[in-house]
């Protein structure tokens, strides 16, 4: 593998202290391999001019779909074609999940996805978090294993929900007793199973799944949490209010015990959607799109968030009118909006709106990166990634803090034939993304599994 030079990056870093300030840094072997002082450019294979430019760790992406099969339908990236994505986009690493099934150890549940990621060339590197439905699934965890670190619980969707609080009590319980992670899906799933048959239009999504729906699930899986010692993260927070109470906990309880992430779609795009979007089915997605307002409150403090993720399940127009669901509707229109397979895409996009909003509300580096990858990789124990260190991965995004972002359908990757955020600009622009030292656009890496599998 070729050595590169970063030349005059500016960006924070660890040398080996935390550290904000223009600096070199060198990459051989697909790893960091230093920040020298004074190099001379002929010792490196390339020399990447960084001057008035921002350096950056490869972002993470800790919650994603890629190849995610929903009933008939299957997400439209699958592990080449998102991971492709995420790399344009400045994400070098993701995570993804896999259902454990009754009786199955972790390793019986992983293989497949593992296999799939594989087969497909995934270019970056991933993890999975586990989803659970029952205690009971847990009894084959070992607690020593480094196979997984998160269990994901969803309190809503019928045949995955854990409802019920003795139900997500033992589950909690089981899992601190492993000293593992839950990442929960915060909805109160009896509150929109009553709703659901009376709503008849996209623009009701708001309605089926109410904000105090959201919040009042927040409120129970922390007090179940607290009472079982069990350390929890909160998936896609989509509400100003809910962030306020999340923050509450973590003063009180433990904040390393409690940890949430935000999507871009819920930091960026609001509610008007439902009205006045023109492809509306694209918009099924939960937690729904929120107020203006709220978006506003949720923007100004990004920061009070631990990190963000995109939650990229997308499905193309015609997957959404009806071809995975045969002969079932003509079109879109005809159909009940709840049947539709939840999800939208942001991959690509996360990166650089959360740049942009941590810029606009004077984020510094050190809050920017770590909200794109260095708390993710913390919390969940991803050796090597999120930081700008000796040591670590190449992976690093150089991004122009003087220029602008405009994403269209065209521009994408992905492979979705629409974007949420047509149309939309955001600060700085992404020149070049490093995955393990190569560079996007001269080739791709191969992506690896990040844990260890015994």
């Amino acid at each position: 593998m070729k050595s590169i030079l970063l030349k005059n990056c500016y960006c924070f870093h660890y040398d080996p202290e935390p550290i904000t300030s223009h600096c070199n840094i060198s990459l051989v072997n697909g790893k960091i391999a230093g920040f020298p002082k004074q190099p001379n450019e002929k010792d490196f294979d390339q020399v990447v001019d960084c001057t008035g430019l921002e350096a950056f760790p490869g972002g993470i992406d800790q919650h994603v779909h890629l190849s995610f099969d929903f009933g008939k339908a299957q997400s439209c990236d699958n592990f080449y074609t998102g991971g492709k994505a995420a790399i344009a986009g400045g994400t070098t690493s993701v995570i993804d999940f896999a259902f454990l099934k009754q009786d199955q150890t972790a390793l019986e549940a992983l293989q497949p996805r593992i296999q799939t990621a594989i087969e497909q060339k995934c270019p970056v590197d991933f993890a999975f978090h586990l989803c659970v439905t029952s205690a009971d699934q847990l009894e084959q965890i070992d607690q020593g294993s480094k196979i997984e670190e998160s269990f994901k619980i969803f309190m809503t969707y019928k045949g995955f929900a854990v409802d019920s609080a003795t139900d997500l009590f033992t589950v909690l319980q089981r899992i601190a007793q492993n000293k593992k992670i839950a990442m929960i899906h915060c909805e109160t799933d009896q509150v929109i199973a009553k709703r659901v048959p009376t709503a008849k239009h996209i623009s009701e999504m708001p309605l089926v799944r109410p904000e105090w729906n959201e919040i009042e699930a927040t409120a129970r899986i922390l007090t179940l949490a607290e009472l079982c010692n069990c350390s929890v993260h909160i998936a896609h927070v989509s509400l100003a209010d809910q962030v306020e109470l999340i923050k509450v906990y973590q003063q009180r309880y433990n904040s390393q015990q409690i940890s949430m992430e935000i999507t871009g779609h819920h930091f960026v795009l609001n509610n008007r959607m439902y009205s006045d979007y023109h492809l509306k089915e694209q918009l099924v997605m939960s937690p729904p799109l929120q107020s203006e307002n709220n978006v506003d409150r949720i923007r100004a403090n990004l920061k009070d968030l631990d990190m963000t993720c995109s939650d990229h399940c997308p499905f193309t127009v015609q997957q959404r009118n009806g071809s995975f669901m045969a002969g079932t509707f003509d079109k879109f229109e005809d159909r009940a909006f709840y049947q539709q397979p939840h999800g939208t895409n942001g991959i690509q996009v996360r990166f650089i709106a959360t740049y942009d909003c941590l810029k606009q509300f004077g984020g510094s580096l050190e809050e920017i990166t770590k909200r794109t990858s260095q708390n993710a990789a913390d919390r969940f124990n991803l050796v090597g990634k999120g930081r700008l260190a000796v040591g670590y991965d190449a992976d690093v995004v150089i991004l122009n803090p003087h220029s602008e972002t405009k994403f269209c359908k065209e521009m994408m990757v992905e492979n979705c034939d629409t974007t949420l955020f047509e149309g939309k600009m955001f600060r700085g622009h992404i020149e070049k993304v490093f995955a393990k030292g190569v560079e996007y656009g001269q080739g791709l890496p191969i992506g690896k599994y990040m844990r260890e599998l015994k």
